[in-house]
């Protein structure tokens, strides 16, 4: 089984920056929620490769770099610092950048907490 780095850096650096989105069905559980400060939703697993497969439908192109992986020694938890560039299908680009911080429990992503992010990059 994967650890949980494993399954992070797959979601990230496979499934979101290759567009592997065959890879949402091993690597998201059933229903994943996405935290916000006052706010969470729960998604199937279903709406959560949707979700992916929409934002790449809006770009040219999407990459997150993985500035930092930080994973807890409980193998669940691992917090991400990232920077991404997305390009608009007008070939504009944009940075946003973000922390988020995922539950994986049996090899699959559970929970997402993320506080929203910024445009730019981390400095």
């Amino acid at each position: 089984m994967r650890t949980a780095r494993e399954v992070v850096e797959l979601y990230n650096l496979e499934l979101w920056n290759n567009a592997r989105f065959e890879l949402a069905d091993e690597i998201i559980a059933e229903t994943m929620v996405r935290h916000e400060v006052g706010d969470s939703r729960t998604l199937t697993r279903a709406e959560a490769r949707k979700r992916v497969e929409d934002t790449w439908a809006g770009f040219e192109s999407l990459h997150f770099a993985l500035n930092a992986v930080i994973a807890d020694d409980d193998n669940e938890h691992v917090a991400i610092v990232y920077d991404s560039t997305l390009v608009n299908k007008d070939g504009t680009e944009f940075k946003i950048a973000s922390i988020e911080v995922f539950k994986v429990v049996d090899g699959q992503i559970t929970d997402v907490w993320n506080c929203g992010y910024g445009q730019g990059v981390w400095h």
